[in-house]
């Protein structure tokens, strides 16, 4: 194995050793001992392979022979492909009400009569955000022409047809039609409240990378959910779920990453208390322990984070979190693709399994769009 090098210009390294903080199977600032430096520390002493969530968010685990190790250029790929492969996963299901139905694997027709592996306007539109994202913008009228493009001619479809877009997103795709600013024509009524920007923003969660600033984070996000959903629970809605996103990007555990979550949203001063007191289950509570029974899966974009975080935090594998949120019923497409994304970016591309990757249509396009994104991680500061 080729070994592992230093992705950020402050690694020290020296002609005759390694960074001496750093453990030797991946050469990595990871280790430290009671008030000294570890040199030449192994696995043994190695805190990060003792307690992963406390990987520094500024090393990308790359290409070492380590439990705890992912390789960087996956991460856009497991983000994207799990969003698509949960979102076709519910696709036949869509509307049926919870126990009426149970979906084990991969299937197709139903509700859309579309083949196996079809996936829906919850996919097509993260693909055409991954598309107009650039190394230090987003290209919102971009974005925007990419979003009628898809409503209008079918652009980041499976099959070249659009066979399911929600009413306040397509009102607010024909105002940008019309001319109005994409960071404008979002609904901002509580009837707009449908989960359409929810189910759309989690390569966000990318670009977030050496964006310390939450307010930053936050604007962005309202910029990007406001084009078709500008109520601030919809707004607020992303920004927990592009939070949580943001935590899992950094290698945090799953438990670790909730609650680091709940803290940091327990100090943003910044944001619509009214708003912020939809999601109380969320962020004051713990929603993982409710019983299913107390968890709702319809299109309102509260009951559709909820479900997802539920989904994720209750199960221990990709293909468990995402069949758990499908099987809520109503809106499977978008609860899977939420929790797709979140499953996704945690247990990695290689959870994702391999029968369900082979069945998902345009599975290669996909995958380009992912490794054409910008490495933000790699852009200097």
């Amino acid at each position: 194995m080729e070994a592992a090098k230093p992705r950020w210009e402050n690694e020290t390294w020296t002609a005759l050793h390694p960074n001496p903080v750093a453990c030797r199977t991946c050469i990595f600032r990871a280790t430290a001992g009671e008030g000294y430096v570890l040199d030449r520390a192994t696995t043994d002493t190695c805190t990060i392979y003792e307690a992963p969530e406390r990987k520094p968010d500024d090393v990308y685990w790359h290409g070492a022979g380590c439990e705890n190790y992912e390789a960087a250029d996956d991460k856009p790929q497991s983000l994207l492909l799990g969003i698509a492969v949960a979102d076709a996963l519910g696709v036949p299901v869509e509307f049926k009400k919870r126990g009426t139905f149970h979906v084990a694997k991969m299937e197709g027709y139903g509700t859309y009569d579309q083949p196996p592996g079809t996936w829906s306007d919850d996919t097509s539109m993260t693909l055409a955000l991954a598309e107009n994202m650039g190394p230090t913008k987003i290209y919102m009228e971009d974005l925007a022409k990419s979003f009628i493009a898809w409503r209008d001619e079918a652009a980041y479809t499976p099959h070249g047809e659009t066979f399911d877009i929600g009413n306040a997103t397509n009102r607010a795709i024909e105002r940008m039609k019309k001319g109005v600013e994409p960071t404008r024509a979002g609904g901002k009524e509580e009837k707009d409240n449908g989960n359409g920007s929810l189910m759309r923003v989690a390569p966000l969660a990318l670009y977030f990378f050496g964006k310390p600033d939450a307010r930053q984070r936050y604007q962005i996000t309202k910029d990007v959910s406001s084009m078709t959903h500008a109520h601030p629970w919809s707004v607020t809605a992303c920004f927990i779920y592009l939070e949580m996103l943001n935590l899992l990007r950094k290698g945090r555990g799953k438990k670790a990453a909730y609650a680091e979550l709940k803290e940091a949203f327990s100090g943003y001063a910044f944001l619509d208390k009214a708003a912020l007191a939809k999601f109380d289950r969320i962020l004051k509570g713990d929603i993982a322990v409710l019983p299913e029974s107390e968890i709702s899966s319809t299109g309102f974009v509260v009951d559709t984070l909820e479900a997802a975080f539920w989904s994720f935090l209750t199960t221990k594998s990709y293909k468990d979190a995402v069949l758990r949120a499908v099987n809520l019923g109503d809106d499977t497409d978008t609860t899977g693709a939420v929790t797709g994304a979140l499953a996704g970016l945690h247990y990695g591309l290689k959870d994702i399994p391999q029968e369900w990757l082979d069945t998902l249509v345009k599975r290669e396009d996909i995958r380009d769009i992912a490794i054409k994104m910008p490495r933000w991680d790699l852009l200097p500061d």
